[in-house]
């Protein structure tokens, strides 16, 4: 292909050159048949002349001619001499450029044989010109980059490997392409909506975040509330017990209460047992602060009050009550509580307990209270000398007032 290109190339400078040299032969051709018809007109003429030369030399002045003067005939003949020998000069350019018009066309003619032409005027017809064959030899120069680039693809021993495997099943791939495009679209879809869910939750994080330095104070603030609420109710996590403000409160009486119990249970238990106040935490979250708990001197150990029998119960809780009555009175300000009323429970306790229940009560009738004792033991009655009696019969029910012991 290079070489026919070239060739072509040269068949066109070939053809600039013939059209060249034609062109000149024609020139020359014509400035010959002038000089040779100027020679042989000159050539007659210089006969004469020399024969006219010879008769009239004595006749000089009628030798001039149409001439001024001699010497200007002389330049005459000089300057035709010059033609003639220029005239010769370009019949021999002429011969020589024939002759190679000859020889190139010759050569162009079978030049253009070879590449397939019949004549050489078709050959000039099938040449291209400078821009045409630079277009070509750009692509061809395309065509072996390309060329060179599939070469060392296809030489990769991967693609080779490849190419030695069995055809592949194309209704597959082309069933496994679809997927892979519905997947790729369903991705594409998801990674849209996600970054439209991304923007929007960037937005409404900014909104939060917004929000939250907003509510930062009024946050701590409720914290505070909340701490102390949380403390005033008894449910603060950092309380050592679930203890409320109010109970807290009672607890401060509560000690007291029991330390004035403690002085009258003393004497009915014989010294054995002593109320103390407890504020350990009550079982499964229960509220704590204002436990009870007793200890019994023939132990050493503290025990919880429900461990209590009947009777050891029902003086612990008169100790309590006639506790609360001194620690009432000592608040009000010295006022004292004068009356008292006790509810059964006497008959739970044994001869010489109920015994020394009663001398505490003779002992609060000395300090000018009034204890009302409402119950049926017998024993009462005799210890008891002001007493209601209270009789039942059909016709209803009857009170009589007892001045003296019964027997």
């Amino acid at each position: 292909m290079t070489d026919a290109l070239a060739r072509a190339a040269d068949q066109g400078t070939v053809q600039e050159e013939l059209l060249a040299l034609d062109s000149e032969h024609t020139a020359m051709t014509q400035q010959h048949s002038t000089a040779t018809a100027g020679l042989s007109a000159r050539n007659a003429s210089y006969d004469t002349l020399t024969q006219q030369l010879t008769e009239l030399t004595a006749k000089l002045a009628a030798a001039r001619g149409t001439h001024p003067t001699v010497a200007a005939h002389a330049d005459e003949l000089t300057r035709t001499a010059d033609r003639l020998k220029e005239a010769a000069e370009a019949s021999r350019h002429l011969t020589t450029a024939t002759q190679t018009l000859t020889h190139r066309t010759t050569q162009a003619t079978h030049a253009a044989k070879d590449q397939g032409f019949d004549t050489l005027a078709l050959a000039q017809q099938a040449l291209l010109s400078d821009e045409e064959l630079h277009t070509i030899e750009e692509e061809i120069t395309q065509w072996r980059e390309a060329r060179a680039a599939h070469t060392t693809v296809l030489e990769n021993p991967a693609l080779q490997h490849a190419a030695a495997q069995p055809p592949a099943d194309l209704d597959a791939a082309t069933a496994a392409r679809a997927a892979a495009d519905d997947q790729h679209a369903e991705a594409a879809a998801a990674a849209s909506a996600a970054h439209t869910r991304n923007q929007a939750l960037t937005a409404l994080a900014a909104d939060l975040e917004t929000a939250i330095q907003r509510l930062k104070p009024l946050e701590q603030a409720h914290s505070t509330a909340r701490h102390l609420a949380e403390l005033v109710t008894g449910n603060s996590t950092s309380a050592r017990v679930r203890m409320q403000l109010e109970a807290y409160v009672l607890a401060a009486r509560l000690e007291e209460v029991v330390t004035a119990a403690n002085t009258r249970l003393h004497i009915m238990s014989e010294g054995r047992y002593t109320l103390s106040h407890s504020d350990h935490q009550a079982a499964r979250g229960a509220r704590s602060g204002l436990g009870l708990q007793i200890t019994d001197s023939w132990t050493g150990r503290p025990r919880k009050t429900d461990t209590l029998s009947g009777g050891e119960s029902f003086f612990a809780s008169l100790s309590l009550a006639l506790g609360l009555a001194d620690v009432v009175t000592h608040e009000a300000g010295g006022n004292p509580l004068d009356t008292l009323f006790i509810d059964e429970g006497f008959g739970t306790l044994d001869e010489d307990t109920l015994h020394k229940v009663l001398d505490v009560l003779d002992s609060l009738r000395a300090h000018d209270r009034t204890v009302g004792v409402i119950s049926h033991i017998p024993e009462l009655r005799r210890r008891i000398t002001h007493r209601l009696h209270v009789r039942k019969d059909p016709a209803g029910s009857t009170l009589a007032h007892l001045t003296e012991a019964a027997e």
